[in-house]
């Protein structure tokens, strides 16, 4: 049997949209922020048309950043 203190740690992480970037090849970035972690996700939201990037397929996440100096939407 779990306790109730076990129950509360286990929370969903909770993600707000940031911002969206268009990069260079066509595809469209998103910056999420992660609550309560306060951590930065970096996915990539659509692939552009022309783009030769083998990597860049829709959902994949492509950095994260939990440190002020290295915020993603900025």
């Amino acid at each position: 049997m779990r306790h109730s203190s076990e129950i509360r740690a286990r929370q969903p992480l909770h993600y707000t949209l940031d911002a969206l970037h268009a990069l260079p090849c066509g595809c469209v970035a998103a910056v999420y922020r992660t609550q309560p972690l306060d951590t930065e996700l970096l996915s990539l939201e659509a692939r552009g048309p022309h783009c030769i990037y083998s990597q860049h397929q829709p959902g994949r996440v492509l950095g994260l950043s939990n440190q002020d100096s290295d915020r993603l939407s900025r």
